[in-house]
């Protein structure tokens, strides 16, 4: 990954929520704790809770890669958690194996990192 990476990290209580706007084939990781994500087809966000959306639960060290662009929600289920978006500049230079172990060893490092700096 390069050194320029554009990594959003989203510490979460109880109660907050963080909406990205995330491109097809980013990817959004659950650091610490587990994730709420609500997702809407980019396109139809405009017309708020008109639009089916798809819910999503992450657990830790799980990830989600939308295949569209889509507007995420993302909240706590318990307690405080994090997140991390990998935009799709570097998800997309990889193969969806390569990928999806990638997010692994980069969501352990995080973690690792993040309880660290606490």
């Amino acid at each position: 990954m390069s050194a320029h990476a554009n990594i959003n990290v989203c510490r979460l209580a109880a109660g907050q929520v963080a909406l990205h706007d995330l491109r097809a084939r980013s990817a959004v990781v659950a650091v610490e704790g587990d994730l709420q994500l609500v997702v809407r087809d980019h396109s139809l966000s405009w017309l708020g809770d008109a639009v089916p959306s798809i819910s999503i639960m992450l657990s830790e060290g799980e990830c989600f890669v939308p295949t569209e662009r889509s507007m995420v929600s993302i909240s706590a289920l318990h307690g405080k958690a994090a997140a991390f978006a990998l935009p799709a500049s570097h998800a997309a230079a990889r193969s969806n194996t390569q990928h999806a172990n990638g997010i692994r060893q980069l969501a352990a490092f995080l973690k690792a990192t993040l309880r660290r700096a606490a």
